[in-house]
């Protein structure tokens, strides 16, 4: 049993050409792109394994109409969806900023902005962070294991609608 650290195959450029959609974006005048990705975790992947799901900038707005879908992973295991903490920002402790501790005891799938209130679903990721400044550096999607090791591997999809100004 080990932690893991896992990337979706478009992520840091492993892949050319990431599938992305365009569209009109909720009340924005603004083109949305639509992050569509997949990755495997292995059997026996321990409690704080994490599951990078894609970079973009900090002055991102989500679509709370975003998904991420799981086969069972476990009775006792649980995913969270947020940000990698980043020291060059001042980022940390926000891993479960977006959904907090969803069961993956049974396949399904998770909001990608279930934690986050209405209030404040059209906010940019790093204000809804708490950061004073908007970094000009990227920050990273993550989804983290939590709750018991993995006791079975499983496929991981998300497909997350966002905007970027």
């Amino acid at each position: 049993m080990t932690i893991e650290t896992v990337y979706g195959e478009y992520v840091l450029g492993r892949a050319k050409n990431a599938p992305v959609r365009t569209g009109r974006f909720h009340n924005f005048d603004q083109t949305y792109r639509n992050i569509m990705d997949h990755a495997v975790l292995p059997a026996g992947a321990e409690a704080t394994s994490v599951i990078y799901l894609a970079e973009v900038k900090p002055d991102s707005i989500l679509s709370m109409l975003g998904l991420l879908s799981f086969d069972a992973l476990g009775a006792s295991t649980t995913l969270s969806i947020g940000l990698a903490d980043d020291a060059e920002i001042g980022l940390s402790g926000k891993a479960a900023l977006l959904n907090a501790a969803a069961s993956t005891a049974s396949a399904g799938s998770m909001s990608v902005g279930a934690a986050i209130d209405r209030a404040n679903w059209f906010k940019p990721l790093w204000t809804l962070a708490g950061l004073t400044a908007k970094p000009t550096k990227k920050v990273s999607l993550i989804a983290t294991l939590g709750g018991a090791t993995s006791a079975a591997g499983g496929d991981l999809a998300w497909e997350i609608p966002f905007v970027t100004f």
